[in-house]
């Protein structure tokens, strides 16, 4: 078995001292040390792009970590182990779901709740479960694999997973539909899980823009909502828990108006079919276009990698990120 391990850094890669976690270089490859005691059958390769805390992430860091996977030919191995922050895991898991889509090795992106050296720390629990998944081999694409405090570890599919809760280092996905999760017997499936194949392909060459062109937007009570300006791209509204807008304020009547007259799209994320409230049957008037239920982060960045001319591929699934 061999597998490509890449270290970004992140708390499963940083060490505390003076009561400050901090990146360490040399902290990334103890967790290999840690898991030969426990396995020393795999042959791990290791890379490393960058050694940093994950909300310093940017996005020539991500265009980094997919260039280092791809220039590391890691079509050669049984698959690939991405160690990375919580702080910012669906933005980087969602971003390599889609440029790599549903390839034939796969990505398991893994994190901690807390340093390697602290005993609450699941960061060799998550990366024990991502290798325990790729010798089963049951997936092609990009996952996340995660334990939750008093839980099994899980494997989720990366574009699927939605943005932790504030004080919360648990991570879910959509409508809790993991894609397996792993027990003393293995990686066990979900045989509820499915997935649409992949109907847009995106190449490396839509990786090369380091810098977002799109306005994502979440709503809160009497909110102002900000200038469009000439270089937007698409603009991502977060829809309350019920997919549902203050669309009867003047605010955003005002907005999309603008939007419409910039020739710039708007799109709505966090609606499912169903809960019809009144205030949703404004959204064909204000010319928001709903999009079917994902992740809230995998919508942004699908958005983000996409062509101006192409941007409505955004309805068609990709990385396995529709859940219908």
């Amino acid at each position: 078995m061999k597998i490509l391990v890449v270290f970004t850094g992140g708390t499963i890669g940083s060490s505390k001292i003076d009561g400050v976690i901090s990146p360490d270089k040399s902290n990334s490859y103890v967790l290999l040390d840690m898991y030969s005691k426990i396995d020393n059958s795999v042959d791990f390769t290791a890379v490393q792009p960058y050694n940093m805390l994950s909300e310093n992430v940017c996005g020539n860091n991500l265009v980094s970590l997919c260039e280092c996977i791809k220039a590391s030919e890691f079509n050669c191995f049984d698959g690939v182990i991405v160690t990375h922050g919580t702080d910012t895991l669906q933005y980087a898991s969602s971003f390599l779901s889609y440029v790599f889509g549903l390839c034939r090795t796969p990505i398991v992106v893994v994190s901690a709740n807390y340093p390697l050296s602290d005993s609450r720390s699941n960061g060799l629990d998550n990366f024990c479960a991502a290798a325990d998944f790729i010798k089963s081999g049951n997936g092609k694409g990009v996952f996340v694999a995660y334990k939750n405090s008093g839980d099994i570890a899980k494997i989720h599919r990366a574009s699927r997973v939605l943005p932790h809760s504030p004080y919360s280092d648990d991570v879910y996905s959509i409508f809790d539909e993991v894609y397996g999760e792993i027990r003393s017997s293995g990686f066990i499936k979900n045989d509820s899980y499915i997935e649409q194949a992949d109907k847009t392909k995106f190449s490396f060459d839509n990786c090369a823009d380091e810098c977002s062109d799109v306005m994502y937007i979440r709503p809160y009570v009497n909110m102002k909502y900000p200038e469009i300006t000439d270089d937007t791209k698409a603009i991502l509204l977060e829809g309350y828990h019920s997919g549902t807008l203050n669309t009867s304020g003047k605010d955003l009547k005002d907005f999309c108006r603008i939007a419409d007259k910039k020739n710039v799209p708007v799109f709505l994320t966090g609606a499912c079919k169903g809960f019809y409230y009144e205030s949703k049957t404004h959204f064909d008037e204000l010319k928001i276009n709903v999009l079917p239920p994902a992740s809230p982060i995998a919508m942004y960045v699908k958005l983000w990698l996409l062509k101006r001319e192409n941007i409505n591929d955004v309805y068609l699934p990709c990385g396995g990120d529709f859940t219908e």
